[in-house]
């Protein structure tokens, strides 16, 4: 009797992409507490299609048929080494699982099954709701992060009373300007203004790979056809041009800040913040959160901006690992080494 009512064994491994079952992953990630549209399939494909893509593949803890767990991996190769690393737009990922996995109980295994597919970990980030849940080993490098969140299941003056004295003076500059907020069907006038006036000073003088645009795009396709994506530009009224705009992904009880650009007009005008309190508004007293996504490194200013709307500080934890043979690292050091003496000015 015992037997027949025991529950049944568990496997954990690592697949790549072409031997994942998309719907059960999915339906893994949808029915997670740790919910984020960035470890769905169809978001993690769209990412890593195209001229210079990454892969991806995942660890899947499976059980009676069912993904009960996943971790979603995105990895580039370079020398016929794989190596880990965190893809833009794309904060957090982590392990998603299904309600009643003891996720501190099973984590060893995933992190078993990542070092034997990885041996090295450029950088990897958990989603916020891992915190509380995961051991990470000896031999990991570990570095906390913080995001910042603001819920929004208050009455909008409620919510509006926590902005900072700034912010408040700001709204109000901003209502007189006349903003004019339409929602266009098409990323690409939103990346041109981000590429014009923010994209040097976001990436911090390091040489972007253009070809993530494409991919970006693509990917907010697949949001727009599942209507979760609001792409908002912010015209001055009686004015053509767009001074400003914003990417905000809708998916359930949280809206993402994804991607925003704005001329120096609409950044001193405050058109950027205008939008953000036009959303926070129309959600103020429903049981959503609006997710900042708040830069990884440096940008203090910018975290101090999300925070003076009154947003909470939410830590996510992000590691990085390097477990190749010392040769191979040894040699990889000395040819960078090369490089960088070679393109000295």
């Amino acid at each position: 009797m015992a037997a027949a009512n025991a529950f049944p064994p568990m496997t954990v491994r690592y697949l790549d992409r072409a031997d994942l079952d998309a719907v059960r992953w999915d339906a893994c990630v949808a029915e997670s507490p740790q919910r984020l549209i960035y470890a769905f399939s169809w978001y993690l494909d769209a990412l890593t299609t195209g001229v210079g893509a990454p892969h991806w593949g995942g660890i899947v803890a499976e059980q009676a048929g069912q993904y009960v767990a996943v971790m979603p991996v995105v990895y580039k190769q370079k020398y016929g080494i794989r190596y880990v690393y965190q893809p833009d737009y794309c904060q957090q990922l982590g392990i998603f699982s299904r309600a009643g996995i003891d996720l501190a109980l099973w984590s060893s295994e995933f992190f078993d099954q990542l070092n034997r597919s990885f041996r090295w970990v450029v950088s990897y980030r958990f989603n916020e709701k891992n915190e509380n849940d995961l051991r990470f080993p000896t031999g990991f490098s570990v570095i906390k992060r913080n995001n910042h969140v603001l819920p929004l299941n208050k009455p909008y003056e409620e919510i509006y009373r926590q902005y900072a004295t700034d912010r408040k003076t700001n709204l109000n500059r901003a209502r007189n300007v006349g903003w004019v907020v339409e929602e266009k069907p098409d990323m690409r006038l939103l990346i041109q203004l981000h590429r014009e006036h923010n994209e040097e000073k976001a990436v911090g003088g390091i040489q972007l790979d253009l070809t993530i645009y494409d991919r970006f795009v693509k990917t907010v396709d697949q949001l727009k056809n599942r209507g979760l994506a609001r792409i908002w530009l912010a015209r001055k009224e009686g004015e053509k041009n767009a001074e400003a705009g914003g990417l905000f992904v809708l998916d359930r009880n949280r809206i993402i800040y994804l991607f925003n650009g704005a001329s120096p007009t609409g950044r001193k005008q405050q058109a950027r913040l205008w939008m953000i309190n036009q959303l926070i508004e129309e959600f103020a007293g429903q049981p959503v959160e609006f997710d900042f996504e708040s830069p990884a490194v440096g940008a203090e200013s910018v975290k101090a901006y999300y925070q003076s709307f009154g947003a909470e500080s939410r830590p996510y934890t992000e590691i990085s690992y390097d477990h190749l043979p010392w040769f191979i690292t040894y040699t990889r050091a000395f040819v960078r080494t090369i490089l960088e003496w070679k393109n000295r000015p």
